[in-house]
């Protein structure tokens, strides 16, 4: 896929002024509403086949998270990407939504979940985890500036390749999906990395995601170099009121890897009844 088959593929960037600063999202469909939140290396972009797939049975919306598309950057507390997101979904005059999120984005969805309860019709948590849950005065991890550095150093093109590069399992020959992940992770941004990786630092949801009452599905790649066992096995020790699928072979970008089975695998637990 070329940038521009990606975005015709895409409906086009649409901007909220929100109390925060501005907040970059694309949506499409009719339907019941679905919120898809990206990870560490994407951007609203990384829904290309997703939106084709579900835009005809849902209302999709897909944020770009603050400092990521042309998404102001906020202090890096989930609680705050969270009041963000309750944010949006009042700007598009959303009750209540499924949400998907993805890594970073499980993250935060799990968040707005605890807090906003009401505003979550169903969550699916896909090859997230809890959060690293550091002391507030931890310092940041120098893999932080090390990528802000590398992304000045290497320009954006090639920064993109190497983080695509992470995403998939050892011996993974679709260079399409590989291009497509490549040149989301291109439009990354220094305040972005910052902002988001600290926040992640920071969040812990050991204590709040045993609680969630809504219908909860965990999706883990069988592969996912990315989220580690160990954080993996707890996700899945501190959600055992949710349904868990791995899916075989799979790495960290199971929705660019195998759209089909991650689609039909999204449909059958959003559809209502």
């Amino acid at each position: 896929m070329t940038t521009e088959d990606i975005l015709k593929a895409c409906p086009p960037r649409r901007v909220a002024a929100l109390s925060r600063g501005a907040l970059s999202y694309r949506t499409a469909g009719q339907g019941p509403a679905v919120v898809f939140l990206h990870g560490l290396a994407g951007n609203s972009l990384s829904w290309v086949r997703q939106f084709p797939a579900l835009s005809a049975r849902y209302r999709i919306v897909a944020w770009d998270a603050p400092g990521f598309g042309v998404s102001d950057a906020v202090e890096p507390d989930v609680e705050v990407f969270a009041d963000v997101l309750c944010e949006l979904l009042d700007h598009l005059d959303c009750s209540s939504a499924a949400v998907v999120g993805h890594s970073m984005g499980g993250v935060v969805a799990a968040r707005l979940a605890s807090g906003h309860p009401g505003r979550v019709a169903r969550l699916v948590l896909s090859c997230s985890h809890p959060g690293y849950g550091d002391p507030a005065d931890s310092p940041i991890q120098p893999r932080v500036e090390q990528r802000v550095r590398e992304l000045a150093s290497v320009g954006a093109a090639e920064y993109g390749r190497i983080r695509a590069r992470g995403l998939f399992p050892a011996g993974f020959a679709d260079e399409e999906a590989m291009d497509v992940a490549a040149l989301i992770a291109a439009e990354a941004r220094p305040e972005a990395i910052r902002s988001s990786t600290r926040m992640l630092q920071l969040a812990d949801n050991r204590s709040v995601l045993p609680r969630l009452k809504m219908p909860v599905l965990v999706i883990t790649g069988e592969r996912d170099p990315v989220v580690k066992p160990s954080l993996r096995d707890e996700l899945h020790a501190l959600t055992p009121q949710a349904r868990h699928i791995e899916m075989p072979g799979a790495g960290h970008a199971p929705y660019l890897e195998n759209p089909a089975s991650y689609n039909a695998i999204l449909d059958e637990f959003l559809s209502p009844g």
